[in-house]
């Protein structure tokens, strides 16, 4: 019987021993991935005069622009973007989610910012507004507003944009397109008078970037990109 005892004492080691490895072996060292969150533009609003700014002391021809947006989950740091007739004007990284910039009175401009972390980035939408003042010449057409989804159930992919001029109708606005998918330009169009085109298959697991170029009829345009990655 004492030997009958010893060798079952043996056996449940035995297999403790395996339990307590194959526990091990089964875990995983890799930190989980935490991409931040896209960030949420407030100030200014999009496609409207600016109206939170400051007057700049002995410069007539500037305004400090209040921008402001929300916070996004799992972001340690923000890169905002402020373009003009597709000219950056501003490129700043911030840990806060508000920033102050001086810029020219009477012109149009477009905004992104993009949230990073040590995991990954994620872009904004693409907002526009007008400074306020008198335009020299004509306004910059404000940055187009782009929606861009795809159905999960057939992989479709659905573009549209919408797009608006202070000083000229709608109607007399063009369009040059261009559609990335993981960095590889996949289809450009130039001069188009429709705000959207076909639907088009996606690719699972691949990011798009659509960029829209808004045209007036004096050839000032401005430029919107949005990232979408289809997993």
């Amino acid at each position: 019987m004492k030997i009958i005892h010893i060798k079952t004492t043996f056996l449940l080691i035995g297999l403790g021993l395996l339990v307590s490895c194959g526990g091990g072996g089964g875990g995983s060292d890799t930190p989980p991935v935490n991409l931040p969150a896209t960030p949420s533009l407030s100030l200014p609003a999009n496609g409207e005069p600016c109206s939170s700014y400051t007057a700049v002391t002995n410069n007539t021809a500037k305004a400090e622009i209040s921008f402001s947006w929300a916070s996004a989950a799992y972001a340690t740091s923000y890169t905002i973007v402020v373009t003009q007739a597709g000219t950056v004007v501003a490129n700043q990284t911030v840990t806060t989610n508000s920033l102050k910039v001086v810029l020219d009175k009477g012109k149009t401009y477009s905004w992104t910012v993009t949230a990073k972390n040590n995991d990954g980035e994620k872009s904004s939408a693409t907002y526009s507004f007008t400074t306020p003042g008198n335009p020299i010449g004509n306004y910059v057409p404000y940055a187009a507003v782009i929606n861009f989804s795809v159905n999960s159930s057939n992989s479709m992919a659905s573009l549209s944009w919408v797009g608006k001029d202070e000083d000229a109708a709608t109607s007399e606005l063009k369009y040059d397109i261009e559609i990335k998918k993981d960095n590889v330009v996949i289809q450009t169009l130039t001069n188009q008078t429709v705000t959207s085109i076909a639907d088009f298959v996606a690719v699972l697991n691949s990011t798009y970037q659509i960029k829209v170029n808004t045209i007036d009829k004096y050839g000032s345009y401005s430029s919107s990109i949005v990232t979408y990655t289809y997993q």
